[in-house]
């Protein structure tokens, strides 16, 4: 007699580097879903701590475990393990991190009322290293946002699901944008999700379906990697830029030249502080994209002042917002 062959309707996708820690933890979340069939596909991305030795010590029918050659980068394996998987829907996963129980029936049934958006997000709870609750989301009804909608959160206060280990993509969705772009090493997903936004609206789920783990061993956590952020994200903000009505354009570049550029001059700041030289100067060589640096050290310090007297939202209103929704009452 032959036994049940059990389909999967969903994948989830984990990319594995170092990441030991909290790794058992992050791998039992998955295999502990409930009511639904899944498979998970796994990539060690060349690891030198004990990851691939306890991936390998898995035995569990759903696992399907791979190893780059070499090690290629988060964004890299993500493309090989999206290429590989074999359902249309593809949960993102993080070694960090904890899926909820009904995570990915969740997500199934999110993608079932909204089967026409090409990736949704979730809310998501940060732990601490400890796993201690250190920040609880508002949660909301499902919805979904145009593409108009979600370049402008983009714009305002950047990658709107906030993680990877959140949001779900249509495979179908990602092979037509050509994947993540491998040459982005720190916002490849917030590219990714300009991409596919550009044509149809993406899914909001307002519940929370994932715990997402913040400590300092993080890869983002270094100085280093916001020299690559500064750099990476000038295109795919003004790529978002391109989506928005043409008469509130002006309106969201005043914006970024104002409320996000200015942090990019914050952050110079903050290397000169740690006394890292040679970065601040290669930083301030890569900022010039941004603008005239003597005109954004002024916006620094103008939004700095505003914010000591608390007029820093007020402020935001009048120069853009009040502006857009005055142009569009017209």
């Amino acid at each position: 007699m032959k036994s049940a062959v059990h389909k999967p309707i969903i994948s989830v996708v984990l990319p594995v580097y170092n990441g030991m820690a909290y790794l058992k933890e992050s791998v039992e979340s998955v295999l502990n879903q409930q009511g639904i069939e899944f498979e998970f596909l796994i990539c060690d991305d060349c690891s030198s701590d004990n990851s691939y030795n306890y991936l390998k010590s898995l035995d569990d029918r759903r696992i399907k475990l791979s190893r780059n050659e070499k090690n290629k980068g988060l964004f890299p394996t993500l493309n090989r393990l999206i290429s590989e998987a074999s359902t249309e829907l593809i949960h993102l996963w993080a070694q960090d991190d904890i899926m909820l129980p009904v995570c990915l029936k969740e997500t199934v049934s999110f993608h079932t009322e909204f089967p026409e958006v090409n990736f949704s997000f979730s809310r998501l709870q940060v732990i601490d290293a400890a796993g201690k609750i250190t920040k609880v989301p508002i949660v909301f009804p499902n919805k979904t946002l145009s593409p108009e909608e979600h370049a402008i959160i983009s714009i305002l206060y950047g990658s709107i699901s906030g993680n990877i280990a959140n949001v779900c993509v249509v495979k179908s969705a990602c092979e037509a944008v050509g994947l993540f772009n491998a040459e982005l090493k720190y916002v490849g997903d917030f590219d990714m999700w300009y991409k596919l936004s550009k044509e149809k609206g993406i899914g909001c789920n307002g519940k929370v379906l994932v715990h997402v783990r913040g400590h300092e061993g993080q890869l983002s956590r270094n100085l280093k990697a916001s020299l690559y952020r500064m750099e990476e994200n000038y295109e795919v903000y003004q790529n978002f830029l391109g989506l928005i009505n043409k008469e509130h354009r002006k309106y969201y570049r005043r914006a970024l030249n104002w409320k996000i550029y200015p942090q990019y001059f914050n952050q110079l700041i903050y290397i000169l502080r740690q006394k890292q030289y040679d970065l601040a100067k290669t930083y301030a060589q890569g900022l010039k994209v941004y603008g005239n640096l003597g005109r954004l050290m002024v916006r620094w310090i103008i939004i700095r002042f505003l914010k000591i007297l608390g007029l820093e939202k007020w402020f935001y209103r009048v120069m853009f917002l009040n502006r857009v929704d005055h142009d569009s009452s017209k």
